[in-house]
């Protein structure tokens, strides 16, 4: 995995000068990498460790807002699809639907792998030639994963 975060080390100067850390994200812009810091200069161990722990609970909390975001996008059309059923299970919850727009709708809303899963599903184990399934295969782009 790509490293993220950075220790930047900084020397105070003059006599006895203090060296101080603090976390910042290197970034690239053109052929020119600079750090931006993230978190206070902190002169002792401990005081870096209470950065860090801010830093985890700010990154809970912004997770924490994202689940609700997420949440609010799957119940949004009513579907409750979530990224953790199986491709059988929103197959189910799909072929349901009366309405071709919400069909749609839910299925291309789905992240892409979880997409292609559902499509494998649908075009190896269902009929292709009556109700959803028929809907599903003929409006299927196999380029893009999507539903036209």
């Amino acid at each position: 995995m790509k490293e993220i975060f950075a220790m930047v080390t900084e020397l105070t100067s003059g006599e006895g000068g203090e060296t101080f850390v603090h976390i910042g994200i290197p970034l690239r812009i053109g052929g020119h990498v600079t750090t931006c810091p993230i978190s206070n200069p902190c002169a002792s161990y401990g005081a870096l460790e209470a950065e860090v722990q801010s830093l985890k609970a700010h990154l809970d909390a912004l997770l924490h807002k994202a689940e609700a975001v997420f949440e609010d996008s799957a119940t949004e059309d009513g579907l409750n699809l979530r990224e953790d059923m199986t491709p059988e299970e929103i197959w189910s919850i799909l072929s349901e639907l009366s309405d071709d727009d919400l069909f749609v709708r839910g299925y291309n809303g789905l992240d892409e792998p979880k997409r292609r899963a559902v499509a494998e599903h649908v075009l190896t184990h269902c009929n292709v030639f009556a109700g959803k399934a028929a809907t599903f295969s003929t409006r299927y782009n196999s380029d893009t994963g999507l539903l036209e």
